[in-house]
């Protein structure tokens, strides 16, 4: 067909419409046959359509004469029918389903969310459900995958063309051009308010998941705008990241907790209790959740219900440990006996890794779980803090096993600081990092003084274990140094 044809971009038009539709007959067939039994559609015969369209087309020989419009108009009211019987089968199905069907099934073909969200935008009427699969489906296909793990395989400019070419025929109305750049820069900055969270309490607690529903919840049909619709995207892509990240170190925390309650329930039987109701609680809460993972649908708020059922229960169950110290009474009348544990360097290095053994041991919350596991402390490193806490007697190894897992844990914080920092570390991070690795030679010496002083067989699993955490400590002092360097 010629590209001087008047017909020509009609017929591109009702192609891409009848892609569309097909398309969506085989998404809901899909749907059907992951998810049976769910109520639905039959399926759209659109094959007759086409080859009705076709014929239609072939009537069309050049400018001097295009197709009938009587048959153009029959072929559109037959196409607008057929739209109409999988939008209203569509409206039974909620878009988890179709974040579910993704998730299970994740399609190869690009085409398909593609096509999906040429349908669902040639839609005049919208509500919520639509909005909500309008904004996962472009959300797949600005990651150019399914695959809720994967990094996005697209840049911002082809993210941009996409949808650009995805809007061109959309039934929504485009928001004022001077408008689309505002918004557009607002979901750029909520996403970096969402990058730089570090815990779900902070991702939720302070409201940037939510902020980020009711911003798209208010640009509504402004997401046909191709700008606003990328940053919404990237945006989302942003907040998947941070969110599986957090989930992940949520999850090991939360399978600590887990252990810690059977644990307790085997001593203290939850029927002893008036307030076993927190314990069903937690369990119920647990259980829903991984329903929800189950699902690939795990909302923050289940998160944040769990933490405070698992916080509620521990408290219940476990109370405070018998004989437990504190972490500073510990270090302050020599619990830690070691020479220079009472040094400003050492005393703050100390106290970061005694309280959340401290603060993980007594049960007390799940945030005490949480600083345990951030310390990343391996068993050894533990067991020294625990004796040291309860001022039992340490042998030199231990004692410099632990002051060898508190520096680590400071050189690793000040890394990551001093790489926010950029090109301009601040004077006392700077004079704090070089101390580190001061300490760090110093302590290095030590283990190297273990490993020449013992041998024998009896020795290898202490020698494995020092060696681990003395590289362990070289790591993160080489990282350490690497980012000053970096400077």
């Amino acid at each position: 067909m010629s590209a001087e044809n008047p017909f020509a971009r009609d017929y591109i038009r009702r192609t891409e419409r009848i892609k569309a539709l097909s398309t969506f007959d085989q998404f809901l067939a899909g749907i059907h046959r992951a998810f049976a039994p769910i109520p639905g559609g039959q399926g759209t015969d659109l094959e007759p359509l086409y080859e009705e369209f076709k014929r239609i087309a072939g009537r069309g020989g050049g400018p001097e004469s295009p197709p009938p419009p009587e048959a153009l108009a029959e072929l559109d009211a037959k196409l607008d029918a057929a739209a109409a019987q999988l939008r209203a089968a569509e409206m039974r199905l909620s878009p988890s389903l179709t974040r579910r069907y993704f998730e299970r099934v994740r399609p190869s073909d690009e085409r398909i969310p593609f096509y999906l969200l040429r349908f669902y935008l040639s839609q005049p009427e919208t509500d919520e459900d639509l909005l909500d699969k309008v904004d996962y489906l472009s959300t797949v296909a600005a990651a150019g995958n399914a695959n809720p793990v994967a990094a996005p395989a697209r840049s911002r400019d082809e993210i941009y063309e996409l949808f650009e070419r995805l809007l061109s025929d959309s039934a929504w109305p485009r928001i004022d051009g001077e408008a689309a750049p505002e918004i557009a820069r607002a979901f750029d900055d909520l996403a970096a308010q969402i990058s730089a969270a570090k815990g779900f309490d902070e991702l939720a607690g302070e409201g940037r998941i939510e902020s980020l529903r009711t911003l798209k919840r208010q640009v509504s049909r402004g997401l046909a705008h191709p700008a606003i619709l990328t940053a919404a995207a990237l945006c989302n892509l942003k907040a998947r990241e941070v969110f599986r990240q957090l989930y992940e170190k949520e999850e090991r925390v939360l399978r600590d907790v887990v252990r810690r309650i059977d644990e307790l329930e085997k001593r203290f039987p939850t029927n002893e209790f008036e307030e076993s109701a927190k314990v069903r609680r937690f369990r119920e809460s647990r259980r829903e959740l991984d329903r929800q993972v189950a699902e690939g649908s795990v909302r923050w708020r289940q998160l944040v219900e769990v933490h405070q059922a698992a916080t509620d229960a521990l408290r219940m169950l476990g109370g405070v440990e018998p004989g437990a110290r504190a972490a500073d009474e510990a270090v302050a009348d020599g619990g830690v006996a070691l020479e220079g544990a009472d040094d400003p360097f050492w005393r703050p290095c100390l106290r970061r890794i005694l309280s959340a053994v401290e603060a993980g041991d007594a049960v007390r919350s799940v945030e005490g779980w949480r600083a345990l596991a951030e310390c990343k402390l391996d068993a050894w490193e533990a067991d020294a803090a625990r004796r040291a806490i309860a001022r039992r007697s340490l042998t030199k190894p231990d004692r410099v096993v632990l002051f060898a897992a508190a520096l680590r844990v400071k050189a690793e914080s000040e890394t990551e600081a001093t790489r926010k920092c950029g090109g301009g570390v601040p004077a006392d991070l700077l004079r704090e990092a070089r101390t580190t690795l001061a300490h760090a030679s110093e302590l290095d010496r030590a283990f190297a003084g273990f490993a020449i002083a013992t041998h024998g067989a009896e020795v290898a699993q202490d020698i494995r274990r020092w060696t681990r955490t003395r590289l362990r400590l070289l790591h993160a002092t080489s990282a350490l140094w690497l980012a000053l360097d970096g400077c």
